[in-house]
């Protein structure tokens, strides 16, 4: 009977759920695609990669407590290990592996990939088994000049072989010519890594010092195991070194490869569960609407026996079908959505390559049980309420709303207020993001709580104005919002959440960036900054830009001292010495920037390096106990506020690089300039003594001849030189690129919101039919009807839009607290995006119900007084 009953249920409602599964099909397609986009990458990358390395049987690499990236090098391996290891018993061949940054530029001298996305250098292995690239067009490099391309740069350039490019490396930027065009197994690139192929004797050049290699690879002989292979060369490799077998090697990466990835799906995922969590409130919403409209058919099963289980059974099995069903739907359009996941990254800059879509059992099971959980748990309140109908509901007209009144729904959310707001100042003191976040979703329910109460004053306000300046249609919508207060919050509150986070992230984002261009401005004390984009030692700038701007800087010596002595000599009147002209380079000082990931005392940090004798010349510091000068190869320079105590010096720092773990001594701090400097930082001497290559991300430069850098950095298409507000403005575009990706995710949030307003006036003007044939019967004419739908929901929309503001902005201002110890401790209201947050949020909450304004214009007056 239930079952009859439900399925009874659903085709009547049909038009009635249809924007409810729509909201759970969007929610699930976008959880969905998530994990179809994440599976489908590793699928591909670890199957290439397997594929790759199915020729070696072991590798040998230098020993690290560092856990590395995919693709990132470890310690250097002795080259002439290559040799011992050929003679070694088993060993049929070995082949070594150099790698380090190499970039190349297209036609218009545009530096091809992005320093932050992944560009590498290799060399060409001879040995097919060992070699993870295969020829799509033309050979491999076989001599100075001669280079191979990965196909995804290629097409990416419209490069071909035979044409000549400029390859940009930690040697000087010298030209090549492409001799062969190459695929990662089956994929156009490894990830989305833009790389460049060298023979051996130039990759060593080029790439990596003379004497070092990054690994030896080694297939074995017919009849020796890896394992046998491993051990045998266990003893020739040394302590330093480690031999492993292919398929060990081939784990660890995908293993990388793997939380590499995770991590990214796990952001997306994120953006999928707010948009779940909006569409609840829509079932929420419709479930109580519905239950309500449907008082008297509820109380009548009840007066011929329903028992009240039976009617809570009944609509919740009525949600569980949709859900199911609707989930199923979402599923399948994961697909889709997953496509369009990776365009939407490829349009920041973040190409990824897919092959198949990859859509597992676990994909489905956890998309299906999250959708009908979700419907299910929305449900629960409306079911609940729907078992409680008496009787003799059946002999009453309409239901009548006294949730806005009611002192239990008061006494809740003031309680839910309250934890919300103990936990805010507990993440506050504990300066903790993740205790924040959960205080805000408290405080979004709260909000949904005492929404009704809310309402009816709100709308009583707004609505004033309205029924004063549209007549009878105004009065009708401010009455119809404030009759039944419980809809209106109900309704405004999918789009209050969208709202809140754009309105978050606008002030956060503004905040950050206003605080760092304001200590920029203060502490930085040059005039040029020369910017590769990099943000880690795997690529950056040639330290022979620097070798040209220490030459620069010694003529500028030799002249002053050359017109010091002419001075001296002949008279400061008479003197015939150099004078100012267009070739004197005015540099005052510079220092590179140099970083690199490593631990110390054992925890993940960066680390960055800095001529010590200049960088106080280019930075104000603040106050600095200590010498810079006297840092060396041991000494490091704290942040003063650095940690949960004052730092002092003589403390030590133990340090982890990629070559082996050092203890240095705190020999200087300073309190200022750590947002741009970084909260330690070591000499260069002493970065370059324990990192296997190092590359320059920035370099800092005073100067009163900015042409003579312009000169300087033009051979290097990817130094890029900004004067102080131009680099600002570049630090800002880059958190507009991240911003502008979390607004488009958080689209479909509010489409899902303004779905909801649509659904809910919908399901309002069913409920009203005979209200709207009284009114059309009585003189009310078709647009008068429009316009008070389209005004009910210009109030709705706009207390919605009100409420979201104010939470996102308690918000924001809540989470520029938390990172004040980092120095953004600056809130910035941007008044002209909110107002157009504000505008734009309005107007589509107006937009969604003009096709229910439509549908309401055109009640049939007969009809509805005979319902």
């Amino acid at each position: 009977m239930i079952f009859t009953l439900t399925i009874k249920q659903i085709y009547a409602n049909k038009r009635r759920l249809v924007s409810t599964a729509f909201a759970i099909i969007l929610g699930v397609a976008f959880l969905a695609g998530t994990l179809v986009l994440t599976d489908t990458i590793k699928a591909s990358l670890n199957g290439a990669l397997a594929t790759a390395n199915a020729g070696t049987d072991a590798y040998i690499r230098g020993q690290s407590t560092l856990d590395f990236n995919y693709g990132q090098s470890g310690p250097p391996v002795d080259a002439n290990l290559l040799e011992a290891v050929s003679h070694v018993p088993g060993v049929r061949q070995a082949s070594p592996e150099i790698s380090g940054y190499a970039q190349i530029v297209d036609r218009t001298g545009k530096a091809i990939g992005k320093a932050n996305t992944g560009v590498l250098g290799m060399n060409w292995v001879t040995i097919p088994e060992l070699n993870p690239y295969r020829i799509n067009a033309g050979r491999a490099p076989t001599r100075s000049g001669e280079i191979a391309i990965d196909k995804h740069s290629a097409d990416t350039a419209h490069l071909h072989v035979g044409d000549q490019t400029t390859v940009l490396s930690k040697s000087a930027p010298r030209r090549a010519t492409i001799v062969g065009i190459v695929r990662f197994g089956t994929l156009d690139t490894p990830g989305a890594l833009s790389v460049v192929l060298f023979d051996r004797f130039t990759a060593q050049a080029v790439l990596n010092d003379p004497g070092q290699l990054d690994a030896i690879a080694v297939t074995a002989e017919a009849g020796v195991s890896p394992q046998q292979l491993t051990a045998r060369l266990a003893p020739i490799v040394g302590p330093e070194n480690e031999a492993v077998t292919g398929a060990q090697l081939t784990k660890e990466h995908q293993k990388k490869i793997d939380k590499s990835i995770n991590q990214f799906g796990t952001f997306l995922t994120m953006f999928a569960l707010i948009a779940l969590f909006v569409g609840a409130f829509i079932i929420y919403n419709t479930f109580s609407i519905v239950v309500s409209q449907r008082t008297k058919e509820m109380a009548l099963l009840r007066a011929v026996g329903a028992s009240g289980k039976q009617v809570r059974t009944a609509v919740l099995a009525e949600a569980g079908l949709v859900g199911l069903v609707a989930s199923g739907l979402g599923v399948v359009g994961g697909i889709g959505v997953a496509a369009g996941l990776q365009a939407l990254l490829g349009s920041v800059g973040l190409k990824i390559p897919m092959g198949t879509p990859v859509v597992t059992r676990t994909t489905v099971v956890v998309c299906l049980l999250i959708g009908v959980a979700i419907t299910f748990a929305s449900a629960l309140m409306p079911a609940r309420r729907a078992s409680k109908v008496l009787p003799i509901e059946a002999l009453r007209d309409i239901a009548q709303d006294r949730s806005a009144v009611s002192r239990r729904r008061i006494g809740i959310g003031l309680a839910t207020t309250a934890v919300a707001t103990t936990t805010l100042l507990a993440g506050l003191t504990a300066d903790s993001a993740t205790v924040v976040g959960l205080g805000g979703l408290a405080l979004f329910f709260a909000v949904s709580i005492l929404g009704p109460v809310l309402a009816r004053p709100f709308a009583a306000k707004l609505g004033r104005p309205i029924a004063k300046l549209r007549g009878t249609a105004g009065a009708i919508a401010r009455q119809n919002a404030m009759r039944n207060p419980h809809r209106t919050a109900r309704t405004s509150a999918s789009l209050t959440i969208g709202v809140a986070l754009v309105a978050f992230l606008t002030i956060f984002a503004a905040s950050v960036k206003s605080a760092g261009a304001d200590e920029f401005r203060h502490d930085f004390k040059g005039t040029s900054i020369i910017d590769s984009g990099a943000i880690d030692a795997t690529s950056g700038l040639s330290p022979t830009l620097a070798a040209t701007l220490k030459t620069q800087a010694r003529i500028d010596s030799l002249a002053a001292t050359i017109k010091q002595f002419a001075s001296a000599v002949f008279g400061a009147d008479r003197s015939s010495a150099p004078k100012d002209s267009t070739t004197r380079n005015g540099l005052r000082a510079f220092s590179e920037e140099r970083a690199a990931d490593v631990q110390i005392d054992g925890k993940p940090d960066i680390l960055r390096a800095y001529d010590t004798r200049t960088i106080a010349k280019l930075f104000n510091l603040g106050h600095v106990s200590g010498n810079l000068r006297d840092l060396g190869p041991d000494g490091i320079a704290v942040h003063a506020e650095t940690g949960t105590h004052a730092v002092r010096l003589g403390e030590t720092r133990t340090i982890t690089f990629p070559t082996g773990t050092a203890r240095f001594t705190v020999r200087a701090t300073y309190d200022h300039s750590n947002k741009t400097l970084g909260d330690q930082f070591v000499d260069l001497d002493a970065f370059n003594a324990h990192m296997p290559v190092s590359i320059d991300s920035r370099i800092f430069v005073d100067t009163d001849n900015p042409a003579a850098i312009d000169r300087a950095a033009a051979p290097y298409p990817t130094a890029t030189v900004l004067s102080v507000n131009g680099f600002i403005a570049q630090q800002n575009a880059n958190l507009d690129t991240i911003l502008a990706l979390m607004y488009a995710l958080l689209v479909l949030a509010v489409v899902i919101a303004l779905l909801g307003i649509a659904n809910t006036l919908a399901l309002s003007i069913h409920e009203r039919t005979r209200e709207l044939g009284l009114l059309r019967a009585i003189g009310m004419n078709r647009a008068q009807v429009r316009s008070s739908v389209r005004w009910e929901a210009a109030i709705i929309a706009v207390f919605g839009t009100g409420t979201g503001l104010a939470l996102g902005t308690f918000l924001g201002w809540i989470m520029v607290r938390v990172v004040a110890t980092k120095g953004f401790d600056q809130t910035v209201i941007p008044i002209g995006p909110l107002l157009i947050v504000s505008t734009i949020a309005t107007a589509a909450g107006v937009g969604a119900a003009l096709l229910p304004a439509w549908r309401a214009a055109r009640v049939d007056v007969l009809r509805a007084l005979a319902a």
